[in-house]
């Protein structure tokens, strides 16, 4: 009951957005306060996973070595600290096994997030205090919904992720929400995001069902709602997606790549790039962060930590893979290759909307998995108005 309450208000806050709301300059460590305490209630209420508990120990304590070990003169452990905090707060998730009632939770509010999202936006709207659509730099406009087009695409991606596995067990419903959320990923016109949406959950389904039915379906439905976007925005999401610009990304990564050179061992220390980027660019390209996590890192724990850092997040994915609660190993596989690639453009670390991915296809995958024998459901059945024949007993002798 407790992780239901936390989860639910760190998920609320996300969803509003204090910033928009109220005016605040950063919520963000409120909404990272709420996320570690749900984080912690989870790690230590429900079955830990004792190997991943001790890999993320190892993890801070590697942060804490480099830190350490920096000679950057700016370091503070202040933005050490605070930048550990938000790490921490994704990791716990994956120290502990869920109950099947965390299990719909999560799913659940997941997939609801991006149509709950868009519909805030738009009461916001209503009431002048923030846009619905935003126009980027080529002209597209980007569905931007509570919390702007770049963190609804990740949230899209999370839903749709949820969604699926949600419509792997129960059918019907959770199909049309997999796609819905996958349409809202398209609206923001955000490339990585949209493309992994498409193709990661168009896949999941695909190899995790075994209803011949249900595949049908999918691809009945899903050609349905992609050709009505491109209908309704297909030349502006041509555009978006045809461009070669980084939106400013390729000026960022080389801007720091300078500071990767200056300090490769142990880097400037965690949470630290943000202090890095000139205010120059910074008013340029409307951002602070790097845009890509291997590059981050690189710059923030050195070369040395950076790799560590990899190969400790990539054990606790393989120890979670390789536990017998973990059913649907395809889709978790594929939803972690996708997150690495994702990792390659976006803040996938420092971001809610983009990591709970990862936390999402953890705790879908702890699912059943559905029964070899049955070329699919009772509710595919009916939904075809097919039934059983009555098939008279006979009778004892």
């Amino acid at each position: 009951m407790a992780f239901k309450a936390v989860f639910l208000l760190a998920q609320l806050l996300l969803v509003v957005n204090l910033e928009r709301l109220l005016g605040m300059a950063n919520a963000n460590p409120i909404e990272k306060l709420f996320l570690i305490l749900a984080g912690l209630v989870f790690a230590f209420t429900r079955p830990r996973v004792q190997a991943n508990l001790v890999l993320m120990g190892f993890i801070v304590l590697v942060t804490f070595v480099c830190a350490l070990l920096s000679e950057f003169d700016a370091f503070s452990w202040n933005r050490y600290l605070r930048s550990l905090v938000s790490l921490s707060a994704f990791l716990l998730f994956l120290t502990a096994l869920p109950e099947d009632r965390d299990r719909e939770l999560i799913l659940l509010i997941a997939a609801l997030f991006p149509i709950v999202s868009v519909l805030i936006g738009t009461l916001y709207y209503t009431l002048g205090l923030s846009h619905l659509w935003m126009t980027d730099y080529l002209g597209t406009r980007r569905l931007s919904g509570s919390i702007g087009p770049a963190f609804l695409g990740g949230a899209g991606l999370t839903g749709a992720v949820a969604a699926s596995y949600l419509a792997l067990e129960k059918r019907g419903s959770y199909l049309l929400l997999a796609l819905a959320d996958t349409g809202i990923t398209m609206l923001t016109a955000s490339r990585m995001p949209s493309a992994l949406a498409l193709g990661v959950t168009g896949a999941m389904l695909f190899i995790e069902s075994r209803s011949v039915v249900f595949r049908v379906l999918m691809v009945l439905y899903g050609t349905v709602v992609v050709a009505a976007l491109f209908y309704l925005m297909g030349d502006q999401l041509m555009t978006r997606m045809s461009s070669n610009a980084l939106s400013g990304r390729d000026l960022i990564w080389n801007e720091l790549s300078a500071y990767v050179e200056r300090f490769p061992y142990f880097g400037v220390g965690l949470g630290h790039q943000m202090d890095l980027l000139s205010a120059r660019l910074s008013a340029a390209t409307h951002t602070v962060a790097a845009h890509n996590e291997y590059l981050r890192f690189t710059l923030e724990v050195g070369y040395v930590g950076a790799s560590i850092l990899c190969c400790a997040f990539v054990a606790m994915l393989v120890n979670l893979l390789r536990h017998p609660q973990l059913t649907k190993k395809w889709a978790f596989l594929m939803v972690c290759a996708a997150f690495f690639v994702y990792s390659a453009t976006d803040n996938t670390f420092s971001v809610a909307q983009c990591f709970m991915v990862v936390v999402v296809a953890f705790v879908g995958a702890c699912g059943r998995r559905e029964p070899a024998s049955l070329p699919f459901r009772a509710d595919d059945r009916q939904s075809l108005g097919i039934t059983e024949p009555d098939i008279e007993r006979p009778r004892p002798i």
